[in-house]
């Protein structure tokens, strides 16, 4: 179980990347993660009904400039609850699912080339715990898919050990 400000447990900004907004992360209400979806209302009952604790977001360039990565962690009353959270997590048409090596419940994910932000996303969600973790790669076509193994590896390991 995490306890404490969630935003310690964003995976840091690398440290020849820079922080796009709070260096430190922000700090996410029900309402600012129901925002996030087309169905505000349905996500923020989900919430609710899930017993969301506060949520965490984090975003940063890579150090070459090639990506964009946002971080974003969702506490839950109990793993239960953040294992709902990313099971209901589903992929839209045209996302092509891969694996994340060594972890086999979380999901990835390669987006294609969306024309009006001229950019390709990669996406994995996951759980550790009490806490729903997302990351999002944005970049170029094609986006490296170890860029994001690696993250998601990295934020595995400091859910799991905090630092």
């Amino acid at each position: 179980m995490h306890s404490g400000d969630l935003r310690f447990f964003l995976l840091p900004v690398p440290s020849d990347g820079s922080a796009i907004g709070s260096p430190d992360g922000d700090a996410l209400t029900a309402a600012a993660v129901a925002a996030f979806y087309s169905n505000s209302s349905d996500a923020l009952k989900a919430l609710q009904q899930l017993d969301f604790k506060g949520g965490a977001s984090r975003s940063y360039q890579t150090g070459d400039a090639k990506y964009h990565v946002n971080v974003r962690l969702l506490h839950f009353g109990t793993a239960d609850m953040a294992r709902a959270w990313a099971a209901g997590d589903k992929p839209m048409a045209g996302w092509k699912a891969f694996g994340i090596p060594g972890y086999p419940d979380e999901k990835a994910y390669d987006i294609p080339l969306d024309a009006s932000l001229g950019e390709a996303r990669l996406r994995a969600v996951g759980f550790r715990g009490d806490v729903f973790f997302e990351i999002d790669v944005f970049g170029q076509p094609p986006v490296d898919h170890a860029v994001l193994i690696d993250r998601v590896r990295k934020q595995i390991a400091r859910l799991d050990s905090g630092s």
